[in-house]
C-alpha cells in the first residue's frame, strides 16, 4: 500500500515539476475553465473544473493561461471542492501558484491514500481572479508553460499521470469604445434625422473611420448626408448601387500639411456625421452596423496611424415614424397660447354643447386619460392661482409622451 502511495506522489511530483507522462484513459478525465465577460477593467473570476468518468484521481496538477495584454491575473485559489476534498478537510498538499501569464496548482489529496476523488461532474479545482485588459475576445487555456520547471497538466491515478481533455473558457471584452447610431422620434410625413458617432474611450486619437449603416427606403428615404467632424476627405458610395445600406468613409486628416493636427479626439464622444431622412411611413427603421457592405465591401473600423485597431462595440439606433400629431398641453381652444378662454373653451363643450376640440389631447390639461372638468379647473390654477403648468408637452409643441389612452389630436392615430 505505501509503494502504490509514494508511486502516486513520484507521479505527481514529476507531473508538477518537468511534465506529463502520456497514459491510456484520458478521454475519462475532463479539465474546463470557465470564462467572463465585461468591459476592459471589469473583474470576474474563472474555475478550473473537473469532471470524472473514470477510475478514482489520487491528485493533480495544472496549468492555466492568459495573454497578460489582455487579461490581468490578480490572483488564485484552490477550489470549494478542493478545500474539502480530504474527507471533508483540504488536501495534504495544495500548491498554487501566480504568474503574469496565469497561474498553476499541484494537489495530493492524502499523502497515505485515504482519499480520492471518483466520479464526478463541476468539481471545483482552482479559481483564478482576473481583470480584463484588452479590447477584444481572449480564452483561458490549460497549459504546461507556467512555472519553473513548467508544471504539467495531469491527472494522477492508479500511480500514472494522465492528460485529462481540455477545454477552454472564453472571455466576450465588450469594447468600450463604440460607433453609435442615435434613436429618435419622428412624425410621419416630416423629416427626421439620424447621427452617427464615435465614442472613444481608450483608443489613441483617430486618423480615419469607416461605417456601415442600414436604413428601410420604406420608411425613410434618404435625403443627404453631411460630415459633422472636419473630415479633410469623406465619401459615401452611391446609395443607389448599396440600397439599404450608407457606406462611409472619411479620413480626418490627410498630412497634406506634413502634420496630423485634425484628428477624431481621444477621450471623447464625435459626432461623426447625419443622415437627412423623409418619413415614408408609421414603424421602426433599425440603423445597424454590418460589416462586408458596399463594392468594394469594407468592414466598420478605425484606425491610427497606419494600423487599424480592434473593431468598436457597434451599436446601431432606431428611427421609430408615429402618426401623431404634436400639440401643446392645455391649448384647448388650438390658438398657441394657454390661457383663460382654453378652460373656458372646455366647459362650452362638455357643459354647453359647444364644439368639440381639434385636439383632445391638448385639452387634457392634467392628462389623466379623461376630458372632464377637472381639466378646466387644472387650466384655470395654473393661470390665477400658482397652480402647477399643464404636463408634458408644455410650453411648446411636441408629441404625447402617454400615448394610448384614447385622446387623440386632430386625427392622428391616438384619435380613437
Amino acid at each position: 500500500m505505501l509503494r502504490k502511495i509514494m508511486t502516486s506522489l513520484m507521479a505527481l511530483t514529476i507531473a508538477f515539476s518537468i511534465q506529463a507522462t502520456a497514459s491510456a484513459g484520458g478521454s475519462d478525465y475532463t479539465f474546463t475553465m470557465t470564462g467572463g465577460s465585461g468591459s476592459t477593467g471589469d473583474s470576474f473570476t474563472a474555475a478550473a473544473m473537473l469532471d470524472n468518468v473514470g477510475a478514482d484521481i489520487q491528485g493533480w496538477s495544472l496549468g492555466v493561461c492568459v495573454d497578460p495584454a489582455a487579461l490581468t491575473v490578480d490572483g488564485a485559489a484552490s477550489g470549494a471542492d478542493t478545500a474539502t476534498s480530504n474527507d471533508g478537510d483540504t488536501p495534504d498538499f495544495d500548491q498554487i501558484g501566480v504568474f503574469t501569464t496565469g497561474a498553476t496548482q499541484g494537489v495530493v489529496l492524502c499523502f497515505v491514500g485515504c482519499s480520492v476523488v471518483g466520479i464526478v461532474s463541476d468539481f471545483e479545482m482552482m479559481t483564478m481572479d482576473v481583470t480584463i485588459a484588452g479590447s477584444s475576445a481572449t480564452t483561458i487555456s490549460f497549459c504546461d508553460t507556467n512555472g519553473t520547471p513548467p508544471v504539467s497538466t495531469v491527472v494522477v491515478s492508479g500511480g500514472a499521470s494522465i492528460p485529462p481533455t481540455q477545454n477552454s473558457g472564453s472571455v466576450d471584452v465588450i469594447n468600450p469604445n463604440q460607433i453609435t447610431a442615435s434613436s429618435s422620434t419622428a412624425v410621419l410625413g416630416g423629416p427626421a434625422s439620424t447621427t452617427v458617432s464615435l465614442v472613444n474611450v481608450t483608443m489613441p486619437a483617430i486618423d480615419g473611420v469607416q461605417a456601415n449603416m442600414t436604413y428601410d427606403p420604406s420608411i425613410g428615404m434618404l435625403t443627404g448626408i453631411a460630415p459633422d467632424f472636419a473630415f479633410e476627405f469623406w465619401a459615401i458610395q452611391d446609395p443607389t448601387t448599396t440600397p439599404g445600406f450608407i457606406v462611409f468613409g472619411g479620413i480626418a486628416d490627410t498630412g497634406g500639411d506634413g502634420t496630423l493636427d485634425n484628428l477624431i479626439p481621444a477621450a471623447a464622444t464625435t459626432a461623426l456625421f447625419t443622415v437627412g431622412w423623409q418619413t415614408m411611413a408609421e414603424g421602426s427603421m433599425a440603423n445597424d452596423f454590418v460589416d462586408g457592405q458596399g463594392t468594394p465591401a469594407q468592414d466598420n473600423a478605425v484606425w491610427a496611424g497606419q494600423a487599424f485597431l480592434d473593431q468598436p462595440t457597434l451599436v446601431g439606433g432606431t428611427l421609430t415614424v408615429v402618426n401623431f400629431n404634436p400639440f401643446v398641453r392645455g391649448d384647448c381652444n388650438n390658438d398657441s397660447v394657454v390661457n383663460i378662454a382654453d378652460g373656458i373653451n372646455l366647459i362650452n363643450y362638455l357643459f354647453q354643447m359647444g364644439p368639440e376640440p381639434d385636439c383632445d389631447d391638448a385639452c387634457d390639461s392634467n392628462d389623466d386619460g379623461a376630458l372632464d372638468a377637472s381639466d378646466a379647473i387644472y387650466c384655470f390654477n395654473y393661470r390665477f392661482l400658482d397652480g402647477p403648468a399643464p404636463m408634458a408637452p408644455f410650453p411648446g409643441a411636441d408629441l404625447d409622451p402617454t400615448p394610448g389612452d384614447g385622446l387623440g389630436c386632430n386625427g392622428d392615430a391616438d384619435d380613437l
